[in-house]
């Protein structure tokens, strides 16, 4: 085997133990940002990956350059500058940790390059990793670092459409679907559209370089056995886009926790003395066997409210106006904001079927045809449940998988008093949600913008192709430029991966997804579907 390169180190660039450099003859061709190389120092065998390449001449500086050609650049001078290339290798597995002197550069063996991306235990593949030789083969994790206990949580940033966030998270779901030892089940919301609304038809976009991929997986590509749910519109419809949806609508017992959150007071003041005497009310509530927020409401007329001789005074340690306002909010919420979402009669309500969650089953909760405030209360009462169930082990599988696109909306790196209870739960997920199984898989353009808590719980994370304005924040200074480069080029089904076992990222490949998106098919008004230019998200 013919070395590709030598590792040296000089005054200005001396290697560690985590990086080394080494010199690329003129003739080498394919060593890029990403290659895997092998270096053999002795008995010793360091592999690692391109993270960095630059050139150098001996040539003083451009004016000197410029002068050797006497200004001419179709002009070769007789005695040339000296050129050479270095590059940079970010070390991915070594048997001890101590800085390289000098070795020989080698592309490993497909055996070895099997050797450095999995590990004992890994069988969840995400993807495949060419090498520049032209060597292939699929990149294994192991699902205890994706779906818990070890570790969870995976994150998949990206531009808009040229991203393909979406594509990526339905491949990787159909990968721990296939090949996870675990009882799975995931959860997603769908909010754009009917972006998620056909996930359980097969693709008919897919070409020869994705069935590569998922034969290389061992991953059928195919749609999931998946069940929509939707909110009813006033007329007992399913307020989706997809009209067969299962319909659900939550009553007082089902959501009469989550109230505080839905009390839009304006200020903290305000909130706060709302909060109190909801708090207040509960209580009594509880205590004449309220059933509905009907009975609630008029619970509160007969109490608070109805009473023309209360002026501005302390009733139940809230004054009078604190009640009125509270009665107001509640009755709005019934007739208003939430619409058919919530409903004032107990017999009326329609659960979400949690018992019947088994192994395999993928669950869509269509919300794009609701407001802000109304998702985020579908969000709390589904994430709140299934968390209660897998801590009571109250539920027929091991793990759930919970996709959030626009992660940055409802857990942002600011504080929003808008999304702070959901915020908050999302915390609580990704930093206890590995111990029961609870695994957040979360999606958005601007991971920049997400709670630290969150990114620093996430064992796995996925770049696509990202802006320079992104990229320039300090969240990813850790990456070097020339990758922070080339993710900035990367094409649609590719994708940087960054695993809690990988001592440096890689570049993966990745298929279309295995079913239809709502960018594939245009639904008519009569239910029928024609075919459109396929647009991975």
């Amino acid at each position: 085997m013919k070395a590709i390169g030598l590792v040296g180190g000089i005054k200005e660039k001396p290697n560690t133990s985590d990086e080394f450099y080494f010199w690329i003859p003129l003739w080498e061709k394919s060593l890029a940002i990403g290659s895997i190389i092998k270096v053999v120092s002795g008995n010793r065998v360091v592999f690692g990956v391109i993270d960095g390449m630059q050139s150098y001449s001996d040539a003083r500086d451009f004016i000197f350059f410029q002068l050797s050609r006497g200004g001419d650049p179709e002009l070769t001078p007789p005695n040339k500058e000296q050129s050479i290339i270095v590059a940079k290798g970010k070390v991915l597995k070594q048997d001890i940790d101590r800085p390289l002197i000098d070795g020989r550069v080698y592309y490993p063996s497909i055996k070895e390059l099997g050797s450095i991306l999995t590990f004992e235990g890994c069988n969840i593949p995400l993807g495949t990793f060419s090498n520049t030789d032209g060597n292939v083969i699929p990149v294994m994790v192991d699902e205890k670092y994706l779906l818990g206990h070890e570790g969870a949580h995976l994150n998949i940033s990206g531009m808009s459409g040229l991203g393909t966030k979406t594509s990526a998270f339905l491949f990787i779901l159909n990968s721990i679907l296939t090949h996870s030892n675990s009882r799975v089940a995931c959860i997603m919301f769908n909010i754009k559209s009917d972006d998620l609304l056909h996930i359980n038809k097969n693709s008919d976009i897919l070409e020869e370089t994705d069935d590569k991929i998922y034969s290389t997986c061992n991953v059928e590509p195919s749609g999931f056995e998946a069940r929509f749910f939707a909110p009813p519109t006033v007329l007992n419809e399913a307020n989706s886009l997809k009209k067969d949806c299962e319909t659900f609508r939550w009553g007082y017992h089902e959501i009469k926790e989550f109230i505080p959150d839905l009390l839009n007071a304006g200020d903290q003041d305000k909130q706060d003395k709302l909060d109190t005497a909801y708090s207040t009310l509960l209580k009594m509530a509880d205590y004449k066997g309220v059933q509905s927020f009907s009975d609630l409401l008029d619970f509160m007329q007969e109490e608070f409210v109805g009473n023309s001789k209360l002026g501005n005074e302390l009733v139940c340690g809230s004054y009078t106006a604190t009640w009125k306002k509270l009665y107001n909010q509640l009755q709005g919420m019934l007739s208003r904001k939430y619409g058919a979402l919530i409903t004032g009669y107990q017999d009326e309500v329609l659960e979400l079927p949690y018992q019947d969650l088994n192994h395999n089953d993928v669950w869509v909760i269509d919300l794009q045809k609701l407001g802000f405030y109304s998702r985020q209360l579908v969000f709390k009462k589904v994430i709140s449940e299934f968390k209660s169930r897998l801590e009571s082990k109250n539920i027929r599988v091991d793990k759930i998988i919970l996709f959030m696109d626009e992660l940055n909306k409802y857990a942002p790196s600011f504080h929003s008093t808008n999304v702070s209870s959901l915020k908050s739960m999302l915390i609580d997920v990704s930093a206890r949600g590995r111990s029961i199984g609870f695994s957040l898989f979360g999606a958005e353009q601007f991971k920049s913008r997400i709670d630290s808590n969150i990114l620093g719980n996430t064992c796995t994370d996925i770049y696509g192709k990202t802006k320079e304005s992104e990229l320039m924040d300090p969240i990813y200074k850790w990456i070097s430029d020339d990758v922070k480069g080339k993710i900035k080029r990367l094409n649609k089904n590719d994708k940087l991966l960054d695993h809690e076992l990988f001592e440096a990222p890689i570049f993966i490949n990745l298929p279309r997804p295995p079913c239809k998106l709502g960018s594939d098919v245009i639904s008519d008004n009569i239910g029928e579907e024609r075919l459109i230019l396929p647009e991975l998200k």
